[in-house]
């Protein structure tokens, strides 16, 4: 679940969170094309920015919340559906800059990462977490989330999760997420 979802969902309907990726933390990204002199998101007041989406947590919110609240600029947002297209608008200067999260950047080929620069990364928070509604009974949630610990707890399980944007599976409460409330985050909803 997005962790900002999980916030919202915990407080309507009393969402719990059982594991997440205790070994990385979620953090917005802004790149700029690798040859553009803008080493600064101050440089950016009044330039367009590409995102993936409105409400994309970490590529989008996040770093809307930082653009206004730490360097204070206005500047055109352009929503252009994914990751990749993001990078792409960047190096192709359809756009000045765009948001993104590490994990995708990384996954990008060596051409798409090495035309791009981070020239700012946002707070780090808790990862998206399995989460269950309070309706489910307190066995069967405890029961999944041991199954996932033991998942990631074992040599196949380990394995399987080599293939996911999970490398280490640990217990969260919902206290891990309230930092997110504090970026007053609705302002950017869409």
């Amino acid at each position: 679940m997005n962790p900002y979802h999980l916030l919202k969902s915990n407080k309507s309907q009393g969402y719990i969170p059982l594991v997440n990726d205790n070994g990385r933390k979620l953090f917005g990204i802004l790149v700029v094309n690798k040859n553009n002199p803008i080493n600064n998101p101050k440089e950016l007041n009044g330039k367009t920015i590409a995102f993936p989406a409105p409400n994309a947590l970490g590529a989008t919110l996040m770093v809307r919340a930082d653009l206004k609240d730490k360097f204070n600029i206005q500047y055109k947002p352009r929503y252009v559906k994914t990751h990749p297209s993001v990078y792409l608008n960047v190096i192709l200067d359809q756009t000045s800059a765009g948001g993104g999260v590490l994990g995708t950047l990384n996954r990008q080929s060596i051409e798409i990462k090495n035309n791009l620069k981070v020239i700012h990364e946002t707070e780090k928070v808790s990862p998206h977490p399995f989460a269950v509604h309070p309706r489910v009974p307190q066995d069967v949630a405890k029961s999944v989330k041991e199954a996932l610990l033991e998942i990631g707890e074992s040599d196949q399980g380990k394995e399987w999760l080599r293939k996911t944007p999970i490398s280490e599976i640990g217990v969260v409460n919902i206290e891990s997420y309230y930092g997110l409330n504090k970026m007053n985050l609705e302002r950017f909803l869409k």
